[in-house]
């Protein structure tokens, strides 16, 4: 699909495994940094803030 790279919030020791790292530049705010994580799959990881899509909100 051509994706640029893959983040996940979780377990650092366990995603780890996976070439996952904390990526200082990318933030996913109320999150200790240490558990949100991204692995790049071409040249260098992106920066910024992160934000789900508005149905992650959903409470019903």
């Amino acid at each position: 699909m051509d994706a640029a790279g893959c983040v996940v919030l979780g377990e650092p020791g366990y995603y780890a495994r996976f070439g996952f790292k904390a990526e200082p530049a990318l933030v996913l705010p109320g999150v200790p940094a240490g558990y949100f994580q991204a692995i790049s799959f071409h040249g260098s990881s992106p920066s910024g803030q992160v934000k789900y899509h508005d149905s992650f909100e959903a409470t019903a």
